[in-house]
């Protein structure tokens, strides 16, 4: 058995210093490899779309969730510019529907 010292994969650490969202982020975020905020935000926006139809609402929120998360230190900055390729793969069909449709 392989023990990591420091490691907190858990986030029992930010629960008992009453950091409940850092304990939720650190549970989920451990696991999954820092890559949890890309992963929730490619859930978000295909559901998003799927049940609104409206790739406007979606860039628009996603400039939203994309700005909330690079303010935070909690991203990683791969995750971001995963997260900044996917918005602008967006506009580029709002543009394209807009100007050649």
């Amino acid at each position: 058995m392989i023990i990591m010292a420091g490691y907190n994969a858990t986030g029992w650490t930010q629960l008992f210093d009453g950091n409940l969202i850092g304990a939720a982020f650190t549970a989920f975020d451990g696991p999954m490899g820092g890559w949890v905020i890309a992963i929730l935000f490619v859930v978000y926006q295909f559901m998003l779309i799927l049940k609104t139809k409206n790739m406007t609402l979606a860039w628009t929120t996603g400039i939203l969730f994309a700005s909330l998360f690079a303010v935070s230190q909690i991203a990683k900055s791969i995750s971001l510019q995963v997260i900044f390729i996917i918005l602008v793969l967006e506009l580029a069909g709002i543009l394209y529907v807009l100007l050649w449709k």
